[in-house]
């Protein structure tokens, strides 16, 4: 994935992941119990949350009128020793043959910019499902099984919109397959099993909950709503499968949401539904096929006594796209859809979800005000161009320059085995930094890497590299990029030590 960690208190910590970050990392805020003082009046207290456990082999049951409860009684969850809780041990055993990492690579050998993900065998056929920006910018792709065994496998569809590829393995050896969850719904609160690759170091495996249900990520467009867990999940778990207690597959991890680019317990998964969905279709089509209408949306608002962003229900066109059949059949800018094929839509993603679940050449029933007068329309719907095109073609509409063509070619690797954060200004003083310099720190290093085999450590702050200093951390990565480019084997820093020195040290690339 692109750039896109706990101390235990009794049992309780089972429930939650915990986690702290250094003062000096500029981070989202947070909101954080605050503790009864005595001047505050006391709160009431509610009862603790209880378990019951199975009873041990062996156990009996307390005699008739005994005054103390049996061990197998109903015990207060937090007051319950680690030891007494089930292992997972035995789900992990029979999924984790299945998972499995994905290497990508360029035809000079290169890794990509994502280089190494996750996946999962799903069928007897041999079909492994992965995240789409694990693939995306390589020519060979080679699988690895927990056991060291390697397979090169092929592409069979991709689906950029929602972040999914389906690759077949190409072998003829029988190789274990899991399957998806097939019952009633997740539920905030169930367990979750995620097994994957993060950052190369080889298989691992954690435990969690899911922590809510239809989260929206800003760029990930209308098609997901994700489940968001708190189990551990890193750069190289993308692409991974998320199990519930059963052994199915209750999504794809996707992404995670953090300051520093490692845990920090908010991970966001594609639900299995939307994963069959795109499987289904890439199997049939090779790739998904979504109706197209030409018309950018947004969540219809409204001025209120000259008051902006209250919202009204509906879809308003932004722009039209020359040609489209929006233009053909006469929508408008600033016409607002109300309701599709019979069914309300609220806001741009209701109405995108809508037109993208229909077929080219089927016809929609819009009904949609324009100047607070309602009307009805029928459209026959285009088929839906690819992401980069949408994108192209809405700026056009616009009267925007068009975005940057996508980078053609092999994506570059710029990743250095540096795990680095922004400073902020207290942090820079605390140190006794110059007020003139600036740099980024280093959180951590990657086992194995270059950077580490290069002497680089927790707590260093880079200041420039190859003479650009180190503003922020979007400089390394320019700096990085552009050394790949140059095809440079080696980035000559200036380095500030724990001990306040600096030095000048070599990042192998």
């Amino acid at each position: 994935m692109s750039h896109k960690t706990k101390t235990i208190f009794k049992t309780a910590a089972l429930l939650a992941t915990a986690f702290s970050l250094p003062a000096y990392a500029q981070t989202i805020p947070t909101i954080n119990d605050v503790p009864v003082t005595a001047q505050q009046p006391p709160v009431e207290q509610l009862p603790a949350p209880v378990m019951t456990m199975p009873v041990p082999e062996g156990a009996t049951l307390a005699p008739q009128g005994a005054t103390s409860a049996p061990k197998s009684a109903p015990t207060n969850l937090y007051d319950m020793p680690v030891s007494a809780l089930p292992s997972i041990a035995d789900l992990v055993d029979q999924v984790s043959p299945s998972v499995v990492n994905i290497i990508v690579t360029t035809d000079s050998g290169e890794t990509t910019t994502e280089g190494q993900g996750s996946g999962f065998v799903i069928s007897a056929t041999k079909e492994v499902v992965t995240n789409y920006h694990v693939i995306d910018g390589g020519t060979n792709i080679e699988i690895e099984f927990n056991n060291g065994e390697k397979f090169p496998a092929s592409i069979i569809g991709t689906d950029e919109e929602t972040d999914l590829a389906l690759l077949r393995l190409e072998t003829t050896k029988t190789i274990p397959h899991v399957n998806f969850h097939d019952g009633a719904p997740s539920r905030i609160g169930d367990w979750v099993v995620a097994i994957g690759n993060p950052f190369g170091i080889g298989q691992s495996t954690s435990l969690g909950v899911i922590s809510a249900i239809g989260r929206k990520r800003v760029d990930s467009g209308s098609y997901v709503d994700y489940i968001q867990t708190d189990a551990t999940i890193n750069r190289g778990n993308s692409g991974g499968p998320l199990f519930d207690l059963n052994g199915n597959v209750v999504g794809v991890n996707s992404a995670i949401y953090s300051p520093t680019g490692a845990s920090v317990g908010i991970a966001f998964v594609i639900p299995q539904k939307t994963v069959r969905g795109v499987i289904s279709q890439i199997r049939q089509d090779g790739k998904v096929i979504r109706g197209y209408l030409g018309a950018g949306l947004r969540t219809a608002t409204f001025e209120l006594e000259n008051r902006p962003g209250i919202y009204k229900s509906g879809a308003t066109v932004n722009n039209v796209v020359p040609g489209s059949p929006a233009e053909i059949y006469g929508l408008q800018v600033d016409d607002i859809i109300l309701n599709i094929n019979g069914q309300a839509v609220r806001n741009s993603v209701e109405a995108t979800r809508a037109i993208g679940a229909l077929r080219p050449g089927d016809v929609a029933k819009m009904i949609y005000e324009r100047e607070e007068q309602t009307y009805e329309l029928e459209v026959s719907m285009g088929e839906r161009p690819d992401k980069e095109q949408i994108e192209r073609a809405n700026a056009i509409a616009q009267g925007l320059p068009p975005p940057e063509p996508k980078r053609t070619g092999p994506k570059i690797n710029i990743d250095t085995g540096l795990q680095v954060l922004d400073l902020s200004s207290e942090f820079r003083n605390a140190i006794g930094m110059r007020p003139d310099q600036v740099g980024i720190y280093v959180e951590s290093v990657t086992p194995g890497s270059g950077a580490e085999q290069g002497g680089f450590s927790t707590g260093m702050v880079i200041l420039d590299a190859d003479g650009t200093p180190m503003a922020e951390v979007d400089s390394l990565k320019s700096v990085v990029l552009n050394a790949r480019i140059a095809e440079q084997n080696s980035l000559v820093m200036n380095v500030r030590l724990k001990d306040g020195q600096e030095t000048f040290m070599v990042l192998p690339l």
